[in-house]
């Protein structure tokens, strides 16, 4: 998860960690790319408004490097006028925890089903 908000961070961290995800959290999308070149996973959550570059750069970033191929990714904006990349889930601020979680297990759920 990639969100520069510590206290926002910090709380989808505890909600998906209490849901029995593994999370591991940055606070720039440039941390955030760095992570995705040295690991692979199976989600990717970013904020859209990152200091410095956007969670928006660091997926097309990361897609043109190869570094998405069977991940998946969630968009979190407050902006009513983004457009995420091609295939890039998006939420909408405030989230609703519900739906979040939600989109979080659908976004999964078909990796568990062929033991990813």
């Amino acid at each position: 998860m990639v969100e520069d908000n510590e206290d926002i961070r910090e709380g989808l961290t505890d909600l998906l960690e209490s849901e029995g995800y593994s999370v591991t959290s940055k606070g720039s999308a440039e941390e955030g790319l760095a992570l995705l070149r040295a690991e692979s996973f199976h989600l990717v959550i970013t904020d859209y408004m990152l200091p410095g570059e956007t969670g928006r750069w660091m997926l097309e970033q990361a897609e043109r490097e190869q570094r998405l191929r069977g991940t998946e990714a969630v968009m979190i904006t407050a902006h009513p006028r983004v457009t995420p990349p091609p295939g890039v889930r998006l939420m909408h601020k405030p989230l609703d925890i519900d739906d979040f979680l939600r989109v979080v297990y659908e976004s999964v759920t078909p990796l568990r089903a062929v033991g990813g």
